[in-house]
């Protein structure tokens, strides 16, 4: 079965959450922690619990929550269940996935990634007991008690991702896009997607860590270093790439503040014109741009957080607030790393997104998307087809299609 389901509405459920969710599991830290400060100065130091450095998480128990023997079985519970609904596996909610106990610290982990540090690790659930049907079906259930709304990750209609090297492909890694080949991705932002969540069907026999850094710790960073950097990085002049049969652009900031709140939407390599692109008519980026993407690198680099993923583990960060990298990795015979990922929203704690990040978000959320089918791939494509454009971009992909020119 390649796919959950060929078609599907978009999916939305209520969250319903206990008035003692907030002090229970992983997010103990908002009883410790100030919450987030708001904040419309780019002239001000940042404060809260997102200003992090990866030194203060020596240990990963500390933003792991790690199920009990008694929430794994819920986990297994809940599964059996929903099968005998005779349900597609997208259609999966907390209405039909039920956990009685681990629903209130998933719920819990939902403030933590809103107004907490930002991440989480789910850890305790056996990655190689279940099918790969099952698998995916886990995931989409935990993750409907984080956030209520699925992404749209590409144009043609895949609400799931696999980001991985498969072995059964024969295309040349050069003619592919940075998810779906061995080597490094820099720190970047999918642009366009809240809540980042990554399961981890299979790890690399050597390298290929994800790497966590808080834009609002590297903001603060340049803001006493190299406050002109934070000016470039704030002004709304950045060519951003959109797919489509033409090449276009638009021009938004790659930080910003919106309602109390500093954003980030950067990704290095969907900005300025693509190099697979002739005589393209999106601006190339100045030198001051050039120089402020290599500083955000190096100040992310200098606090950055390293995990140490497991078989099994499902992570969610906030794609908003940061920055995320990859390690080049080397696979054997016997093991290909292997994510599968969503795109979430939270549409009661999602935070609020300016008109200079809407175009790819809308494309990801927005209720007047053109593309109604829904596909949930459940294994990676069998062949991989030579791409008109490839991009070492972590989450967008240039389309070939001659149909539209939006994103």
């Amino acid at each position: 079965m390649a796919t959950l389901r060929g078609t599907t509405q978009d999916y939305a459920t209520t969250m319903q959450r206990s008035d003692n969710d907030g002090v229970l599991g992983v997010n103990s830290e908002l009883l410790r922690e100030s919450p987030i400060k708001n904040s419309n100065s780019s002239n001000a130091a940042l404060t809260g619990p997102l200003v992090w450095s990866g030194a203060d998480y020596r240990e990963d128990q500390a933003y792991t929550l790690r199920l009990s023997g008694e929430e794994a079985n819920e986990v297994d519970s809940a599964l059996a269940s929903f099968k005998t609904l005779g349900l597609d596996g997208d259609e999966v909610s907390p209405d039909n996935f039920p956990l009685p106990n681990l629903s209130r610290r998933l719920r819990a982990s939902a403030e933590t990634l809103h107004l907490g540090r930002g991440f989480v690790v789910i850890r305790g659930i056996d990655g190689k007991k279940y099918s790969v049907e099952d698998s995916v079906t886990i995931f989409l259930g935990v993750a409907g008690y984080i956030a209520d709304k699925r992404g749209l990750q590409d144009r043609k209609g895949n609400m799931l991702s696999h980001v991985t090297d498969s072995k059964q492909w024969k295309t040349p890694t050069d003619a592919r896009h940075g998810i779906h080949t061995n080597g490094s991705l820099p720190f970047h932002t999918d642009m366009g997607c809240d809540i980042l969540s990554l399961q981890v069907r299979d790890s690399a026999i050597k390298g290929g860590y994800t790497y966590l850094s808080s834009a609002w710790t590297v903001f603060n960073d340049l803001l006493n270093r190299e406050p002109e950097v934070i000016k470039t990085l704030l002004t709304p002049n950045w060519p951003v790439q959109l797919s489509g049969r033409k090449a276009s652009y638009h021009l938004a900031p790659v930080l910003t503040f919106h309602d109390g709140k500093l954003l980030a939407s950067l990704d290095p390599h969907r900005l300025g014109p693509h190099p697979s692109m002739t005589n393209s008519n999106i601006p190339s980026l100045s030198e001051a741009q050039i120089h402020a993407l290599q500083a955000v690198s190096k100040a992310a680099s200098s606090v950055e957080l390293q995990l140490k993923l497991e078989t099994g583990d499902i992570l969610f960060f906030n794609n908003l607030a940061l920055f995320h990298r990859r390690d080049a990795y080397t696979d054997d015979d016997n093991s290909s790393r292997h994510m599968v990922r969503l795109w979430l929203r939270n549409q009661k704690y999602g935070w609020a997104i300016p008109n200079g990040m809407l175009p790819p978000w809308e494309a990801a959320y927005g209720e007047n998307r053109k593309i109604k089918a829904r596909h949930y791939p459940i294994v990676p494509m069998v062949e991989y087809p030579v791409q008109k454009y490839t991009t070492s971009s972590a989450a967008f992909m240039i389309e070939d299609s001659e149909t539209s020119d939006e994103e």
